[in-house]
């Protein structure tokens, strides 16, 4: 059988022109641009053509399936471009900077923000946040970012391009927890070991403000047990809640708290038998910090001579928050000589506290203002005449300067005779949660100081503070 041969093309020498070597290149290229649009017009054929003239050897020597597979390539390209990303916040990000760095649509993003409701549950990102993105062609087609532990915004784009936006809400589980721990070096680690985080810790010692100094009157061997809420979502632990009720006792006296919700939907801790653990005043306006300097004589550190302290000064980092120890009104903010910065408030009956050399105060605050007690008014400083950042404390009564360590003030009111029933129907099953499980590791309970003197009703407890 006689063979056929392809004339093959002439090879071009190492040493040709360079003219000669691109003309061969640019020819090799348009060939190449050829079968491409070849295969794209076949792709582009009605689906009645017959498919005999594919199946067959094509005469420009192209393998059968390669026209169909360039086909298939080149269409691919012109198919929109979509993608989905879930983008985690980074330090300072904005929605402007993450819609630019991912090379989307601002005005979409402008379009999403003018929605009703929509700019606040979007504007405020912190680092770890994430937000789910969709996107066709650099367009924005859809928006998720989880707003709180229970909610989450969903943006859309409709089949007419516009956007709509929904709060959706998210289920959520409160499970109630009891933890008893023992006092070792201090209250955080205590709660850290029972694997609670220092918030619990925190409000442990918020509930009992006005009772117990934790930072004074925290021994070894105190123990504590409290009932506390945790929240979980579709079985996974979220965060600690509240504590709905406590029992701390400290140097062999037990203090008890329950947390009871009233029908203006404000919390009140109460004890057992119903009375409030709010007071007057808190004992100290400044959590976890030492006393450098009580009330009375001292040697002034800075006037180099005797003379009488007429507060307490509380030593602590610059920058702690100060509170106001009651409700009342801000009777000055300023400087005065060696208070340096230095508010006043003024309480009823003829109270007043002064609290100075503070760094800076609190946004908003003015004379006249209104504040209510725990409200942060400053931040320790060392302004004034101070060696180091302390808060000076002063309580004054008729403009008589009092030891405010020494001050007892009344509770407030107790917990309503027509609530009392449903109080103590509450108050049964977290008094039973406080109890420690009897075991090897179990801390031990110290006593009240005194027994109740008789036996108290059903759902309530008698205990002497």
């Amino acid at each position: 059988m006689q063979q056929t041969s392809t004339p093959a093309l002439p090879e071009t020498p190492a040493s040709a022109p360079p003219f000669r070597r691109g003309v061969l290149v640019a020819a090799t290229v348009a060939a190449a641009l050829c079968v491409v649009a070849a295969g794209w017009r076949l792709s582009r054929a009605p689906a009645e053509a017959p498919t005999t003239a594919v199946a067959s050897t094509r005469a420009d020597g192209t393998p059968p399936g390669a026209a169909r597979r360039l086909a298939n390539a080149a269409s691919a390209a012109l198919k929109p471009l979509g993608s989905a990303i879930e983008v985690v916040v980074r330090r300072n990000d904005t929605l402007d900077a993450i819609f630019r760095r991912l090379s989307l649509s601002v005005e979409d993003l402008a379009a999403v923000r003018g929605l009703p409701g929509v700019r606040q549950s979007l504007d405020f990102l912190k680092p770890g946040d994430v937000i789910n993105l969709t996107s066709l062609n650099g367009e924005l087609t859809s928006l998720t970012r989880r707003v709180s532990d229970t909610a989450t915004l969903t943006v859309k784009r409709d089949a007419a391009g516009a956007f709509a936006a929904d709060i959706v809400r998210n289920a959520v589980e409160i499970r109630t927890t009891p933890l008893h721990g023992r006092i070792s070096s201090s209250l955080f680690r205590s709660f850290n070991e029972l694997g609670a985080s220092d918030t619990v810790a925190l409000q442990l010692a918020e509930v009992f403000r006005y009772d117990i100094d934790f930072a004074q009157q925290l021994q070894p061997g105190d123990t504590f047990s409290i009932v506390l809420e945790q929240v979980y979502r579709d079985g996974r632990f979220l965060k600690d809640g509240e504590i709905l009720a406590a029992e701390f006792v400290n140097n062999g006296h037990a203090y008890r708290a329950l947390r009871y919700t009233l029908p203006d939907g404000t919390h009140e801790y109460y004890t057992p038998d119903g009375r409030s653990l709010r007071k007057a005043f808190l004992l100290a306006p400044v959590q976890f910090s030492r006393i450098s300097s009580g009330f009375g004589l001292r040697w002034h550190p800075i006037l180099d001579r005797m003379g009488t302290h007429k507060g307490i000064d509380y030593a602590a980092p610059i920058g702690t928050p100060i509170r106001a120890a009651g409700d009342g009104r801000i009777s000055f903010r300023g400087t005065q000589r060696g208070y340096g910065n230095v508010v006043m408030v003024s309480h009823p009956g003829g109270v007043e506290t002064l609290y100075g050399h503070m760094s800076k105060f609190a946004q908003g605050l003015y004379v006249g203002r209104h504040v209510k007690q725990g409200e942060v008014i400053g931040f320790v400083g060392m302004t004034g005449m101070a060696t180091g950042p302390h808060l000076h404390y002063e309580y004054r009564v008729g403009g008589v300067h009092r030891n405010p360590a020494s001050i007892k003030t009344l509770p407030a009111e107790p917990i309503p005779a027509a609530l009392r029933a449903d109080f103590d129907a509450k108050a049964r099953p977290l008094l039973a949660g406080l109890a420690p499980q009897a075991g090897p590791d179990a801390p031990a309970r110290a006593a009240p100081v005194a027994a109740a003197a008789a036996t108290p009703a059903a759902g309530q407890m008698n205990v002497t503070r």
